[in-house]
């Protein structure tokens, strides 16, 4: 965890291609499914420079749809606990997004769950019929 850790909040975007390789091989098995990044706020990205979960998997050479998009809230790693499991829908979707049926939401780090159940609730209401899950750290 030391490395993701300075990846995403020290900001030393090479150690995306640490994980390059795990990640491309683990979503071989998801062939029929899109990839859909959790994304971050522009402010958040303004903030980091990049999105951590794109990065690696540009770096991984993994092609991905960015349908999902984010309103600027309080970072989950301020929040306790409690107050992850209590976020409210944070994600919206643009018009011209299209939602495919088939979808492996791909998150960094799966702590509570909370970021995951918002985004699967906003895809299927919108279209998606199976959505998987991966999240490169636990």
């Amino acid at each position: 965890m030391d490395y993701f850790s300075q990846y995403k909040f020290y900001g030393d975007y090479c150690l995306r291609k640490v994980f390059a390789k795990d990640v491309r091989l683990a979503l071989l098995e998801y062939k029929n499914y899109i990839v859909v990044p959790i994304p971050i706020s522009d402010k958040r990205y303004e903030e980091r420079g990049f999105n951590q979960v794109t990065g690696i998997l540009e770096a991984a050479s993994v092609d991905y749809q960015p349908i999902l998009k984010k309103h600027h809230a309080q970072k989950q790693s301020e929040k306790s606990r409690k107050d992850r499991l209590r976020t409210i829908q944070s994600f919206y979707i643009e018009e011209k997004n299209l939602v495919p049926e088939k979808i492996i939401l791909v998150d960094d780090i799966y702590t509570t769950g909370a970021t995951i159940q918002l985004a699967k609730a906003l895809l299927m209401k919108n279209g998606a019929k199976t959505i998987k899950t991966f999240s490169i750290p636990r």
